[in-house]
């Protein structure tokens, strides 16, 4: 009866053990997707914002952080900060910011300047009452990323694709991939990216990786529409950014 008792408690450790991994596990769920993987691309004013963010379920956005103003500004580099468009006011343009999510193409964000913008971006996310699983902030730059995960927000590893190594180096494809493979085992990001032409590459090479596609086709016309749904249908692709004035069926 001795042996039971102890073997009982011992499984009740294991199992209460297991459920606090289990639970664990879910809070570290650093990203929500939602239910359209057709996402807007470059939403590059305030307008724009209140304008898409009811028809489409995604945001991208390009910003960088102004040491000079301690502040995130809506642009691709940092002199961007003196036009003066904020983060802060582009999103409160958004009736329920909270039901959107955002893929934060951060232009400048470095192992230098990570730590003060991601407080500046938590501040913003605070005050507007926005979950931190509604964001995924992208990055070429392994390091800097690290950090972006000790801020508890997704990471998208902007990958090259192999045209662009083709056109630098005469890399083959077999180079490429094992070049984004050491830095996805360096990371474990959330999320991979490139543009679309690195289709289908990254999906036969990385089919375990949620993959994000941009610069896609940007008029919408049949043959676009159908290239955009192949995309989509590939279950290893998660957000399709586009320019189309609206979302399309896939």
């Amino acid at each position: 009866m001795k042996k039971l008792t102890i073997t009982s408690l011992l499984l009740l450790a294991v199992l209460s053990i297991s459920s606090c991994v289990s639970s664990s596990g879910k809070d570290n769920e650093t990203f929500s997707y939602p239910d359209s993987k057709i996402w807007k691309h470059g939403v590059y004013s305030e307008y724009e914002a209140e304008r898409y963010a009811g028809t489409f379920d995604g945001l991208e956005v390009d910003l960088v952080y102004s040491k000079k103003h301690n502040s995130i500004f809506i642009g691709r580099q940092e002199d961007d900060a003196e036009k003066g468009h904020t983060f802060d006011t582009w999103i409160s343009m958004i009736k329920e910011p909270d039901k959107t999510r955002y893929w934060i193409d951060f232009k400048n964000l470095s192992t230098e300047n990570a730590e003060a913008a991601l407080q500046c971006l938590d501040s913003i996310m605070n005050l507007h009452n926005v979950s931190k699983r509604n964001f995924m902030i992208e990055n070429q730059d392994v390091n800097t990323l690290k950090i972006v995960k000790k801020f508890n927000y997704a990471t998208i590893l902007w990958v090259d694709n192999i045209f662009y190594w083709n056109n630098k180096t005469k890399a083959d494809s077999i180079s490429v991939c094992k070049i984004i493979r050491n830095k996805i085992n360096e990371l474990h990001p959330d999320a991979i990216s490139s543009e679309f032409t690195a289709y289908p590459m990254l999906c036969d090479s990385f089919p375990e990786q949620n993959i994000h596609f941009w610069d896609t086709p940007k008029e919408l016309n049949e043959e676009n529409a159908a290239h955009t749904q192949m995309l989509c249908r590939n279950k290893s692709v998660k957000v399709v950014l586009v320019d189309y004035p609206e979302p399309i069926d896939y």
